[in-house]
C-alpha cells in the first residue's frame, strides 16, 4: 500500500498547465508522465528504483495483454524525457497540453484495468477459481 496518491501529482500537473510560460510547460509535461508512471509502476507490483524501471513498467503491461497502454506510456516519457532535457527547442503550450490529455488517457485506461482486477480477484475469492 503505497502512502502517496500519484493523482496528486496530476493536480500539480493541471496547475502547472494553467500557466503560461515555458518552464511550466516542461514541468506539467513531467508531471503528467510521473503522475500515471507511478499509479501504473504500482499496479504492475513493480518497486525497482532504477532507469530501466519505466521500460519495465512498460513490457509488463505489453505482456499483460495491454499494448495500447504501453505505447501511451511510452509516448508520454518521450514527452517527458523531451521536456525535461531537449533545452535547444521550446515546448509549447500545445504540446503540454497534449501531454496532459495522454496522461488522462492512460489515468482512465488503468481505472479501468484496477477495476477489472478487483473483479477478478473477488471471483476468485467467492468461488474459488474458474
Amino acid at each position: 500500500m503505497t502512502v502517496f496518491d500519484p493523482d496528486e501529482v496530476l493536480i500539480v500537473a493541471r496547475h502547472l498547465w494553467s500557466r503560461s510560460d515555458e518552464a511550466s510547460n516542461r514541468s506539467a509535461v513531467s508531471r503528467a508522465y510521473y503522475g500515471v508512471f507511478l499509479r501504473a509502476r504500482n499496479m504492475a507490483g513493480i518497486f525497482d528504483r532504477h532507469s530501466k524501471v519505466h521500460q519495465r513498467t512498460q513490457q509488463h503491461y505489453e505482456q499483460d495483454g495491454q499494448g495500447a497502454l504501453a505505447m501511451k506510456l511510452r509516448r508520454l516519457r518521450e514527452c517527458r524525457n523531451d521536456a525535461d532535457y531537449s533545452t535547444d527547442r521550446k515546448v509549447t503550450r500545445q504540446e503540454a497540453a497534449e501531454a496532459m490529455n495522454l496522461s488522462q488517457q492512460i489515468r482512465a485506461e488503468l481505472r479501468v484495468l484496477a477495476g477489472r482486477r478487483q473483479y477478478r480477484e473477488g471471483i476468485k475469492g467467492v468461488g474459488g477459481d474458474r
